[in-house]
């Protein structure tokens, strides 16, 4: 392989570190129970949201639309606040476990540059992230079935929260990079 492509691999998801971090997180029981609550959290939202929209009597197609669009409304003010604490949660330690003395021996055998540690970190952590938005599409294609919410705004609503948890999870790390246990590394 090309010296330079091996080492634009190293930005991307193929980071020694973020393979690290993904496959530890996939055994961890912590992380299962955040995922879990996470989509027990949205979909108990949705289900007392749908019961609610439906348990008039009579009701109009336009009336389940617009319940359909409020319903997922609040599901997503409902994500969006999820991913500001979960993100967190997620990127709490990521350069400061990295400095741990057991792991910043092995660390420093690497050939990865700073900035590769750092995006290595990062993208492993957002990776947990993503996996918890791509969860819960599901439950918010669920509301397009009453109508009133197309696609488009689905879509563009998960892209809103994969930018929120890209700012949040990048000043995680830029914290944890200039506290006093992270200047290490």
């Amino acid at each position: 392989m090309p010296r330079i492509l091996y080492w634009f691999l190293r930005f991307s998801l193929l980071n020694p570190l973020c393979i690290r971090i993904v496959g530890a997180a996939s055994r961890r029981q912590r992380d299962l129970y955040i995922r879990s609550g996470y989509i027990a959290i949205l979909a108990s939202v949705l289900l007392f949201g749908l019961f609610s929209m439906t348990s008039g009597r009579g009701f109009s197609l336009r009336d389940l639309a617009a319940g359909s669009a409020g319903v997922f409304a609040f599901l997503a003010v409902i994500q969006l606040l999820l991913v500001c604490l979960l993100t967190p949660v997620f990127m709490a330690g990521a350069i400061t476990k990295e400095a741990n003395p057991r792991t910043w021996d092995i660390l420093l055998t690497t050939p990865l540059s700073p900035l590769q540690i750092v995006l290595g970190n990062l993208f492993g952590r957002l990776f947990l992230i993503f996996a918890l938005l791509i969860g819960a599409l599901p439950l918010m294609i669920v509301t397009q079935f009453f109508g009133g919410v197309p696609l488009e705004t689905i879509l563009l609503t998960q892209l809103v929260a994969i930018a929120l948890g890209l700012i949040v999870a990048a000043a995680a790390i830029s914290l944890s990079v200039t506290r006093t246990a992270g200047r290490k590394a």
